[in-house]
């Protein structure tokens, strides 16, 4: 039976690659979104080779001491997530999923020794995120549903859940706790499907690339609409674009923003030549030109036979050519990277996967005694190794433990990625923190406890 699983992450920084998740909430729905089942709500334990961001602390209200006391291992943490990820047929879907937690999910699974994609396709799974949907159904057809409500940092229309909850009258009380948050998106979706029940079914249906790629008609260059937050402005978020080409291979679609002014010349800037990629496995919303009508175009600011002159005058400039788009696009230099952030770094082969699954089947001491050949890519020796010693410290020897012990100051005092607290950068900002008056009397209570936490750290770790 087809579901959906809705959820949501609240975790303890905003780069998913490095940063822990604290809290994971997920509640299965049939297709009618009525709720199957009790919701599930899970704490990961965090491994003291890192430190929490202390302003993601405050929004959440999440302590490293509450994950340890409620938590599980991080190990064991994600493999639930897994396992209700790949129910037959189930839809895992979240607001602005795509873009933040789906990548934390990849990056954990990844970390934990399991293949950080297949839940996305395996057992006849997929994925979605109806953040993009919400936004095109304010631009396209609003009617029944507020969205006035501005965001004061862009005075654009807000698309934070709280603010669509509060003016649309649903209840949501406890912002940035995951199950309320899951609850307010199912909420919102109800809201959708109910107004307008044929954009929400074409949205849900756009979630598999074939779909997509029926709007994107690049064969024939039919200008389309894509909806994203890049567009972002008091007209609203959609804009229509021109198909260029498809890189061979690759999801990714070259197309011409068509409101954007046509260029001389191509440059590596694309924002700059109105050059947009849209990543067809990335559930885009898009839509046939003809989605829009009088109301939408009025609101939008442009119509389709505007587009479509656009769209001839484009085609007639020869900008575009394919080989004057990917020169201009600069190769990212290849850097060595810490292991823990490589989940881009290659696919797992066939070898490797079967390991995986054998070893996720012994126990935390048959695992580090299970040798150290057993994987054709060498990035999973150190990730098992972390693995093991991150959830199951209890089963490391005392020279493991000394190595594991070695590892945390290192982590501590020399975080892998730039923007990650060190130590002594984590106790300042602490202390700053604690002595704002901008910061509140249950705020304060957060960071002591944070505080507390990086002493019993310096004093376990670097003492």
């Amino acid at each position: 039976m087809r579901t959906i699983l809705w959820y949501d992450l609240e975790t303890f920084g905003l780069n998913p690659r490095y940063d822990r998740i604290a809290q994971a909430a997920m509640i299965r729905t049939d297709m009618n979104l009525n709720q199957v089942g009790s919701p599930i709500v899970l704490y990961s334990r965090l491994s003291p080779d890192y430190l929490p961001s202390p302003s993601s602390c405050l929004i959440t209200g999440i302590t490293p001491q509450g994950v340890n006391e409620k938590g599980i291992p991080e190990a064991d943490f994600i493999a639930r997530i897994r396992e209700e990820m790949m129910v037959p047929e189930t839809i895992t879907t979240g607001y602005n999923s795509i873009r933040f937690d789906d990548e934390c999910i990849r990056s954990t699974l990844f970390r934990n020794l399991y293949d950080p994609f297949e839940r996305e396709y395996k057992n006849r799974c997929s994925r979605w995120d109806i953040i993009n949907l919400v936004r095109a159904t304010r631009d396209l057809r609003p009617e029944g549903i507020n969205f006035t409500k501005l965001n004061p940092e862009t005075g654009t229309v807000s698309f934070r859940l709280t603010d669509l909850t509060e003016e649309n009258n649903i209840e949501q009380v406890g912002a940035h706790d995951a199950l309320v948050d899951v609850y307010a998106t199912i909420n919102v979706a109800r809201l959708i499907r109910d107004r307008q029940p044929k954009l929400f079914a074409f949205a849900l249906n756009g979630r598999y690339k074939s779909e997509v790629n029926k709007t994107i008609d690049v064969l024939h260059q039919r200008p389309f609409l894509y909806t994203s937050a890049l567009f972002a402005s008091e007209r609203g978020n959609t804009h229509p674009m021109l198909p260029l080409f498809q890189k061979d291979n690759s999801p990714e679609v070259y197309c011409f923003d068509l409101l954007h002014e046509i260029p001389e010349t191509v440059t590596a800037d694309w924002e700059e030549s109105g050059i947009v990629k849209i990543a067809t496995n990335r559930c885009p919303f898009v839509a046939p030109l003809s989605t829009l009508d009088a109301e939408s175009e009025r609101r939008l600011g442009y119509t389709k036979a505007e587009v479509l002159a656009r769209a001839e005058a484009v085609k007639r400039a020869r900008v575009f050519s394919r080989n004057a788009i990917l020169q201009s696009v600069g190769e990212y230099p290849k850097t060595e990277v810490d292991v823990d952030l490589g989940v881009y770094g290659g696919f797992a082969t066939d070898h490797d996967k079967a390991t995986m699954e054998r070893i996720h089947r012994m126990g935390p001491k048959e695992r580090l005694a299970s040798g150290e050949h057993l994987f054709d890519d060498d990035r999973y020796h150190k990730l098992l190794w972390r693995q093991v010693a991150r959830s199951y410290p209890e089963a490391l020897s005392p020279e493991d433990r000394e190595k594991w012990r070695n590892f945390c100051a290192l982590r501590l005092l020399q975080p892998p990625t730039q923007e990650a607290l060190s130590h002594d950068r984590y106790m300042r900002s602490c202390e700053e923190l604690l002595n704002s008056l901008d910061t509140n009397a249950e705020q304060k209570k957060i960071v002591l406890a944070l505080i507390e936490y990086g002493k019993m750290l310096k004093e376990t770790i670097l003492s």
